[in-house]
């Protein structure tokens, strides 16, 4: 596995399976994030925003889980 520092301009030919990346920036999601971005866009999964359903979860850990779509905005951004 080889690591490579950031750098703009790579191909697909430039790409190896198995090797890293490294970007360089960086986001904290925090619970309002989720919370918003949920709202925004209509999501009515009570995982995202209710404290206390998601405690309730075994498979959570009783924590909200971030928003699936949120996080595909901020690979996709980063």
């Amino acid at each position: 596995m080889t690591v490579h520092p950031a750098r703009l301009g790579r191909f697909i030919e430039d790409f190896t399976v198995g090797d890293v990346y490294r970007h360089p920036f960086g986001r904290t999601i925090s619970e309002a994030d989720s919370t918003w971005f949920t709202l925004l866009t209509c999501n009515t999964n009570q995982n995202h925003f209710n404290a206390h359903l998601a405690a309730g979860n075994p498979v959570t850990g009783g924590r909200i889980i971030v928003n699936s779509g949120l996080t595909v905005a901020l690979v996709l951004g980063l």
